[in-house]
């Protein structure tokens, strides 16, 4: 049973949501926005081909105050996932592998949390800058998206209930395990409609690969660093209450 007060396991997850989301922000800047700015003007310069003059009309929101509200809507995204991480670790810690040592169980879940609601959907329904994408798919991506994430989610919990059945060997349990995770991802990627829009022969393929390799990296960081800050505070308060324990007990 877990000793730690439920409110300090959420001012932890927040913290390092807090951490998370300022790397997440850094990375957003430096590895993702240069793609976005650079799809941008593709299609700025398309739409004045079109018309046959530049736009003289103001922008309502620049594109600095979009990427002001955006970081800054990383950081808030970051404490939440942060809240819910560390809930959820309190919660089914026990039964994660790696569960007698905290830092290797949170270091688990937040690998099985980066699987399911990054890197599949990320694979089933790849991202695209502003200058890629289909109005009119944007419901069927939303919805392929949503789906990809519940079947990853129930895909990675099946396949960690084989790997900890107890009736098989160890081997057993690993081979059983990647064969269901194997076969699992293939009827995901079945099952799951084909959304992805064609890309414009005005959009540089080096352009589309930079921008979601970047984007995945973006989340990949924010994943590692709440891990990392959430593990660091979990293992660091046994000892803390271990050192306090002598100074108790010369006290009394």
């Amino acid at each position: 049973m877990d000793t730690v007060p439920i409110g300090r396991t959420i001012g932890y997850g927040a913290l390092a949501g807090v951490v998370a989301g300022v790397a997440g922000t850094a990375a957003m800047y430096w590895l993702v926005e240069p793609s976005i700015r650079a799809s941008i003007a593709i299609e700025d310069a398309e739409a004045e081909g079109h018309s046959g003059h530049a736009h003289a009309t103001a922008e309502v929101v620049t594109r600095d105050q979009q990427v002001s509200f955006g970081l800054a809507t990383v950081v808030v995204v970051g404490i939440l996932i942060g809240i819910a991480f560390a809930l959820v670790h309190r919660f089914l810690r026990a039964r994660l592998p790696g569960s007698g040592s905290p830092a290797a169980s949170v270091m688990v879940l937040a690998g099985l949390g980066f699987v399911s609601f990054t890197l599949a959907p990320a694979l089933i329904v790849p991202a695209n800058p502003p200058a890629v994408g289909d109005p009119m798919t944007v419901d069927a991506r939303t919805l392929t998206y949503l789906g990809a994430i519940v079947g990853a989610v129930v895909l990675v919990a099946v396949v960690t209930g084989v790997a900890r059945a107890k009736t098989l060997s160890q081997g057993a349990r690993a081979a059983a395990a990647t064969a269901v995770g194997i076969a699992g991802t293939a009827v995901l990627f079945w099952a799951l409609p084909d959304v992805a829009d064609p890309v414009p022969a005005t959009v540089p393929a080096e352009l589309i690969w930079h921008f979601r390799v970047a984007s995945l990296a973006q989340i990949g960081v924010m994943w590692v660093v709440l891990a990392a800050v959430f593990a660091l505070l979990t293992s660091a308060r046994p000892r803390l209450a271990l050192s306090a324990r002598p100074q108790r007990a010369q006290a009394g």
